[in-house]
């Protein structure tokens, strides 16, 4: 007689198998890059990438910022302005913590008082350079120095960055079907952007645009619940699917996440539309507020998409307006 028992088991729920970021060899390095200004932090990251092969990490706030670095092995912190914590504040710390962690400060002023510079070096902080884009040479000048250092040092001690097994801390999760790995909760539009994908962060980062939406296809659970304004914004996307999320207002707290990120190309502006009416669509066009498609790849762009974009900025608007009212009077 044949044994059925095994027909009638219930699927199984257990979890995938964790990912695990691949072994580092001692020319790539680990670099975590820390900066609230989203557009800052783009520019970085853009910067860093295009001068060496990293494994990057990309922090916007402090918990996640010290997170990251208490989770593994970091070669390099590059400093910009992080919200809830001075800059000072967090090299102190690093020193306590990681007193050999090679620090790089970024200032944002296109010019570096020689004070400031000589107040840096002696507190021990490490270099100081400008992100401002006139300066950019001098900021893969210091980078390059900086990161030749420190390879030089891991081949004379014949180190090697360890392999990152600790499940605990790191998680698996997919982007567009492809593997990524990131500290655990970890904002998503983080991990975007440590993964090459293009975000036009119209509203810089506060939940107030659809331009850093995706959907989730699994895992839903394993992120953080939509914050207020993430509720309001997503209330006013003209979009079908009901698994939306704003990258921007949500951490990845589990493995098994999936999402897709929409594809074509968010507008900028009414002007950028503007320029481009007669002319085909390279790919689809997106509202850059409410994620609904204005022209889709291949179509002729007509005037009427203009004013179809103009209309609902205007509704869009009057739309937050009242939201926002009634949030501030249910607060008082």
């Amino acid at each position: 007689m044949s044994n059925s028992s095994n027909s009638s088991n219930p699927p199984s729920t257990q979890k995938p198998e964790p990912l695990v970021p691949p072994k580092q060899t001692v020319s790539s390095m680990r670099i975590v890059i820390a900066e609230s200004n989203l557009t800052h932090l783009s520019t970085l990251l853009e910067t860093i990438e295009s001068i060496g092969k990293w494994v990057l990490y990309p922090c916007a706030e402090y918990p996640e910022l010290i997170q990251t670095l208490s989770s593994g092995a970091v070669d390099l912190l590059i400093l910009g302005n992080v919200d809830q914590g001075s800059c000072f504040e967090i090299c102190r710390l690093c020193r306590k913590e990681w007193e050999h962690l090679p620090i790089i400060l970024v200032s944002h002023d296109a010019t570096i008082p020689d004070f400031y510079r000589h107040w840096v070096s002696e507190k021990g902080f490490g270099d100081v350079v400008s992100s401002d884009p006139s300066n950019r040479n001098d900021l893969v000048r210091v980078v390059q120095n900086v990161t030749s250092v420190i390879r030089a040092q891991k081949q004379a001690l014949t180190f090697a960055v360890p392999d990152v097994q600790d499940t605990e801390t790191y998680i698996g999760l997919k982007i567009d079907g492809k593997h990524a790995t990131t500290p655990r909760e970890t904002r998503l539009l983080s991990i975007l952007l440590n993964n090459k994908v293009s975000i036009l962060k119209a509203c810089g980062g506060q939940g107030r645009c659809a331009t850093c939406h995706v959907f989730v296809d699994k895992g839903m659970e394993y992120l953080t619940p939509p914050t207020e304004q993430e509720l309001m914004t997503l209330s006013m996307m003209k979009i079908e699917q009901p698994n939306a999320r704003l990258a921007c207002q949500c951490k990845v707290l589990e493995q098994g996440v999936e999402v897709t990120v929409p594809k074509g190309k968010y507008l900028g502006s009414e002007a950028e539309l503007e320029s481009l009416v007669g002319k085909r669509a390279q790919q689809t066009l997106i509202h850059p507020l409410t994620g609904e498609i204005l022209v889709h790849e291949g179509k002729l762009i007509l005037r009427s998409a203009l004013e179809k974009m103009q209309s609902v900025n205007k509704e869009f608007e009057k739309e937050m307006g009242v939201l926002l009212s009634r949030k501030s009077k249910r607060r008082n």
